[in-house]
């Protein structure tokens, strides 16, 4: 009689860390001028099929949010994660005063931390 015996801990996450390259890879040679703009001018909403599995990598280990300054006035884009009792550490000086530019501000930095994963 066999039993099956579970995969020890290290060669699963050898597993997902090429898994996670291989992800990483396509979803970079996803990345074009086009896809960006649609992003820009849509930030919310339904999106291309290409777009959306951009973002949903970015939703699996987001590395920069939003904070608003102002509330609903003005944004800028903050490194995650926060550190308990620390409050939040702007990436630059940039204040945002349109939400949607804010959002594609966010969305331009894990573009290009996707893009330096690869380099």
């Amino acid at each position: 009689m066999s039993t099956a015996t579970a995969q020890p801990a290290d060669r699963q996450l050898i597993c997902l860390h090429r898994f996670n390259a291989r992800l990483e890879d396509e979803l970079r040679a996803l990345i074009t001028e086009d896809l960006i703009d649609e992003y820009r001018r849509k930030p919310l909403g339904r999106h291309s099929d290409a777009l959306e599995r951009v973002l949903n990598w970015i939703r699996k280990a987001p590395a920069f949010a939003l904070y608003s300054r102002v509330p609903c006035r003005e944004w800028q884009v903050i490194r995650l994660p926060v550190r308990p009792g620390a409050g939040p550490e702007p990436v630059d000086d940039t204040v945002y005063t349109d939400e949607n530019e804010a959002l594609h501000a966010v969305f331009l930095r894990h573009v290009e931390r996707l893009k330096a994963n690869g380099g």
